[in-house]
């Protein structure tokens, strides 16, 4: 039985762990696995972390995602998120971000694939920033972002209102200014 099964059947009376037992078992992991049990989803630990299977979904073979959970005063760190994406697995790679009072927002993260597009007639990119040099050469109009509280505003040919705001992911930057971000966008 892995540390987040025998606290939660702890936290159930399925039987008594000792404090030093939930202390020593004690992780994130098992706050993200509780709330995820908590909403009556099925939750299986294992080497790679948290498979989640959705409702009605066989738990026998791939899990429906794999769920990674985070601290909101973490500094922020891709390299399991995008050891997971790079994967290319049939599943979701969602983020458990657990706030002061042990509460859990969820967010799905996947590879954005950027396809070409061109700018509207007149309008020219000013802003020559090298965090979005791909998106200059594939035609996207860039505009500054301060307005909505972010780095980036971002338009496709189709586009009257940017469809997407860019926020540079700094070094030091939390979990919670991702929280942040994401309330903005």
């Amino acid at each position: 039985m892995r540390p987040e099964e025998a606290l939660y059947c702890d936290y159930r009376k399925d039987f008594e762990l000792t404090a030093k037992e939930r202390k020593k078992f004690s992780t994130q992991n098992y706050i993200v696995y509780k709330d995820l049990k908590e909403r009556g989803l099925i939750v299986k630990v294992d080497e790679y972390g948290l498979r989640l299977f959705d409702r009605q979904t066989s738990t026998k073979g791939q899990s429906s995602a794999i769920v990674i959970s985070k601290n909101y005063k973490e500094e922020i760190d891709f390299s399991d998120i995008f050891d997971e994406l790079d994967k290319g697995l049939d599943r979701r790679v969602q983020i458990g971000i657990i706030d002061s009072e042990k509460d859990v927002v969820y967010y799905v993260t996947k590879i954005m694939e950027w396809p070409k597009t061109q700018r509207k007639d007149g309008n020219e990119n000013v802003i020559d920033d090298p965090e979005i040099k791909e998106l200059n050469e594939k035609g996207y109009q860039v505009n500054s972002g301060l307005k909505f509280g972010t780095h980036y505003r971002v338009y496709n040919y189709e586009s009257k209102h940017a469809p997407w705001l860019i926020h540079v992911i700094k070094e030091g930057m939390t979990w919670l200014d991702i929280a942040r971000m994401v309330r903005v966008g």
